[in-house]
């Protein structure tokens, strides 16, 4: 197999075509954008490697990973560790009977979701019809409580708030090839449009000259409308011109009416939501304690009572549509899939950022930061009857995705078992054998809860498992007691029990690979002894970029290791290294010291177990 002998130009050139979800997903992964994945094209070099030893299918598969499917009929892959289902996916798409386990449940429902909609149980014509229906009466629902994302007419895409202070720039939009910029003069609050880039502008209407900036600088005065602990200073409007919807930004207090009305009449839906949210104690959650540190004291308090109400009344929506058309539990599955994915904007940790005119998502507890001012997303803007989105990340927009993925070239055959659980893998047993498992395990220390990283998402889920009945609800206190220790001696336990687990499965030509990169040789050495005393030994390790490229929720480390495993010793351990390294400084920006180091602690890590003359590093 060319998976225990890929030479550095193949490693390197698969590095290059992964690159090409450098800042995109893969349209059939995008149903609900799991940050941390790993890249789609890398998983289809292993489970294609693994079966041939062609280095041309092993290239065509990753661009076609149908190519390889009469090879893997019959083979099974697993993966303890399976996150939003990545690789639990591409393995079904190729071919593998697949399983996978995770004990973070929003995870698994990401998985099975995607798996209903790629095995095509609904057509994406059907989808797209659910989808229409569900917004519709999502919006009568809003509307016959007293209030709706409207104003004289006008779709309410984003509503400003703020703690204290505000920016000067406010958001922008394009027109004839140029960028139009909305300011707020903050001298007399004064919101205008204008085709400047200087770094300074001058207001229309008292004649102030003042800085041009994003960052909250100024404080706000005025008599504004108050909503809980935030102050709304202005309200994004959309309306049609022609074939387009334009965008306006208004003085909050020219609307004010409709704020304290519509969050007043929302509140009767969001307090069912609060019921179920603020049941959950953030303090008590490992990851909930920084919102904690930052003066949000409840659950419910990271979205806005508008935001709940909708969420309340798509949930609502959703079980009436499920028995007007008489769908299964896997469209009710897909649907808390669309709202959990939307909450990451639609809630009052996302960031918005003026030089874009959007917000940034909260993906990841890594990345939520309680700004000074942000924007209250509408969950549901969209063109009327249509699944075009008006806000970014809006429903309309996930369940486009949605509808895309059931339409799309890939599938899963009707004959393949995919199999995604909710479970401890360190307890775990595939009930068949198994021919190759990935194992991405958590990062040791950088974070202590994977589970409440997905905290709004966790969020939305809950109200909409609460209000339809569609599923247990989770238990995020209850998941993170069973997430894998943190500290080295309880990780170096688990990873053992995980690994002799799967070696008690594993079929004879079986291969384990393992996803890991640290800078110390001792947490090396820490994992590596974990799978050498289950029975389990390297191979080849190959180097390649690990995730996307990004600041946010990002390791400096940008490179992970492929270690590749079977039962028998090695004779030597090959560590593929430089290459692939020269293909990436090409075309990512990573700090080739910092991989250099990790590349030398494994080498070490190997020594120190297999002995001096038995580590290759080329």
């Amino acid at each position: 197999m060319l998976l225990d002998k890929m030479g550095p130009e193949l490693t390197g050139e698969i590095v290059e075509r992964t690159l090409i979800e450098k800042g995109r997903r893969l349209p059939h992964h995008s149903l609900h954008r799991w940050w941390s994945r790993r890249f789609s094209l890398l998983y289809r070099a292993i489970l294609a490697s693994y079966l041939t030893d062609s280095e041309e299918l092993v290239l065509e598969s990753l661009r076609s990973p149908k190519r390889i499917e009469p090879l893997a009929r019959g083979k099974v892959f697993y993966e303890p560790f399976m996150g939003g289902g990545t690789g639990l996916i591409e393995a079904s798409i190729m071919g593998y009977h697949s399983i996978g386990v995770d004990v973070n449940p929003v995870a698994v429902r990401i998985a099975q979701a995607t798996g209903t909609l790629l095995k095509r149980e609904v057509s994406g014509e059907q989808f797209e019809l659910v989808g229409k229906r569900v917004l519709k009466l999502t919006e009568e629902k809003l509307r016959r409580s007293g209030w709706e994302w409207m104003i004289n007419g006008k779709i309410v895409s984003y509503v400003f708030i703020t703690r204290k202070k505000v920016p000067s720039w406010v958001d922008k939009y394009g027109k004839d090839g140029k960028t139009v910029r909305i300011l707020r003069c903050p001298h007399c609050g004064t919101i205008f449009e204008s085709m400047s880039d200087s770094e300074r502008d001058t207001c229309p209407k008292c004649g102030e000259t003042f800085e041009v900036t994003y960052r909250p600088k100024f404080t706000l005065k005025g008599d504004y409308p108050e909503q809980g602990k935030y102050r709304v200073w202005a309200v994004e409007l959309r309306e049609k011109n022609g074939k387009k919807w334009m965008k306006r930004v208004v003085d909050a207090r020219s609307v004010s009416d409709w704020i304290v009305n519509s969050n007043k009449k929302a509140e009767e839906y969001a307090s069912r939501a609060r019921e179920i949210l603020d049941s959950i104690s953030l303090k008590e959650l490992l990851e909930g304690k920084r919102l904690w540190r930052e003066g949000i004291r409840r659950f419910s308090e990271l979205f806005s009572a508008r935001q709940l109400a909708t969420f309340v009344a798509f949930a609502e929506a959703s079980s009436e549509v499920k028995r007007r058309m008489e769908l299964d539990e896997s469209m009710m599955e897909v649907l808390s899939v669309v709202l959990s994915e939307s909450a990451k904007s639609a809630s009052l940790v996302a960031k918005w950022h003026p030089p874009i005119g959007e917000p940034v998502p909260a993906v990841a507890m890594k990345t939520y930061w309680v700004p000074e001012y942000t924007v209250e997303t509408n969950p549901i803007a969209r063109v009327p009857g249509e699944l075009k989105p008006l806000a970014r990340n809006s429903l309309a927009s996930s369940l486009l995705r949605a509808v895309r993925i059931a339409r799309g070239e890939l599938s899963i055959g009707k004959e393949i078992d995919l199999s995604a659980k909710v479970g401890d893998s360190r307890t775990f047993i595939p009930d068949r054998r198994i021919d190759l498992s990935v194992v991405d395990p958590p990062y040791m220390d950088t974070v202590r809860s994977y589970a409440s990283l997905s905290i709004v998402h966790y969020g939305a889920l809950r109200v909409f498992d609460g209000i339809t009945g569609a599923h247990d609800c989770i238990n995020l206190e209850e998941i993170e007691k069973s997430e894998i220790p943190r500290d080295r001696k309880g990780f170096s336990d688990a990873m053992r029990q995980v690994f002799s687990n799967i070696n008690s499965v594993l079929n004879e030509n079986g291969r384990v690979v393992l996803f890991y990169n640290r800078k110390s040789t001792l947490d090396w050495e820490n994992v590596l002894l974990a799978s050498f005393e289950s029975g389990l030994h390297p191979r080849i390790a190959y180097w390649v970029v690990g995730e996307p490229p990004g600041g946010l929720a990002r390791s400096r480390l940008k490179g992970v290791f492929i270690v590749v495993m079977g039962r028998e010793k090695p004779g030597k351990v090959t560590v593929v290294f430089k290459e692939p390294l020269r293909t990436a400084e090409k075309l990512v920006s990573l700090d080739s010291k910092i991989e250099t180091s990790a590349a030398r602690a494994l080498e070490e890590a190997l020594k120190r177990i297999y002995g001096e003359n038995m580590v290759e590093f080329v």
